[in-house]
């Protein structure tokens, strides 16, 4: 009596098992990616309700996209999925959802009375965003930073939505008095050259929070929600320039106080080579 081999047998076992775990990684790699596509699509939105007028829906959209984006990173390092593909479609649909975006709605809400100075301004916040994305994703391959150089895209992108929002709920309504324009329109060039600078901003990954932090980090996220949610356009507009404002301070902690130096690798010393 002829008996079917093991050998065989086994191989096909575990391809039948390895099937079902590839089509897993498969799904969890197209979830981040899923979520980049929204905040992409939130990006367009909002660059039709510019055109249609609808500034305050332009603006949520753009804070969505904010949204999305700040997720889609964390869950591809939550469930080891990140990729280069990720990352450059990451960087192509934030210059969209937060550089277009934004420039578009500024344009169509505050700086079409200046004819075509107003597009020059408004095109000065696309090329800087597309500038800062091409500089962070050239550092990220580098090494891995504490803190981001310059004020990251989505931030700004979003903190342009929430000023409006902010200008709107002081019932300032287009078009702005001469001196809200111009007080605005130095917050968007100043936005725009943040972008660009070289002023230390602090990410996710410098906030480390112990056991001891734990409740009162908790404490203090609700209390920031249920503000947000009470009070949503100067809730809103007042994180961002919180933001906004701790760059420079941080900048001014790292001057007054350095870093230790790094101990210089050691090296192997050979006797007369």
């Amino acid at each position: 009596m002829t008996t079917e081999p093991v050998e065989p047998r086994r191989r096909f076992r575990r391809r039948r098992h390895r099937r079902p775990r590839s089509e897993r990684r498969r799904a969890v790699f197209l979830i981040p990616n899923l979520i980049t596509s929204a905040s992409l699509m939130l990006g367009f939105w909002s660059m039709v309700q510019s055109i249609g007028g609808k500034y305050a829906y332009a603006a949520g959209a753009i804070i969505a996209a904010g949204i999305c984006d700040m997720l889609d990173g964390r869950i591809a390092r939550a469930t080891h999925s990140t990729s280069k593909f990720g990352v450059e479609y990451d960087s192509l649909a934030d210059v969209i959802s937060f550089g277009v975006a934004p420039a578009l709605l500024f344009y169509m809400w505050a700086l079409q009375p200046l004819g075509p100075r107003g597009w020059v301004f408004a095109s000065l916040f696309v090329i800087c965003a597309a500038l800062r994305l091409a500089r962070f994703n050239v550092q990220q391959n580098v090494e891995e930073r504490v803190h981001y150089q310059g004020m990251p895209t989505t931030l700004a992108g979003g903190l342009v939505g929430a000023m409006l929002w902010f200008v709107e709920w002081l019932d300032l309504g287009a078009p702005l008095p001469r001196h809200a324009g111009i007080a605005v329109g130095c917050g968007f060039v100043t936005l725009a050259l943040l972008m660009v600078s070289s002023v230390p901003y602090p990410s996710w990954k410098s906030i480390h929070v112990t056991g001891r932090q734990a409740f009162p980090t908790l404490v203090v996220t609700v209390l920031v929600v249920v503000l947000v949610l009470l009070y949503r356009e100067p809730a809103f507009f007042a994180v961002g320039c919180g933001y906004l404002l701790s760059g420079p301070v941080l900048a001014l902690w790292l001057h007054w106080h350095p870093a230790p130096a790094r101990p210089a690798p050691a090296t192997e010393h050979i006797e007369g080579g």
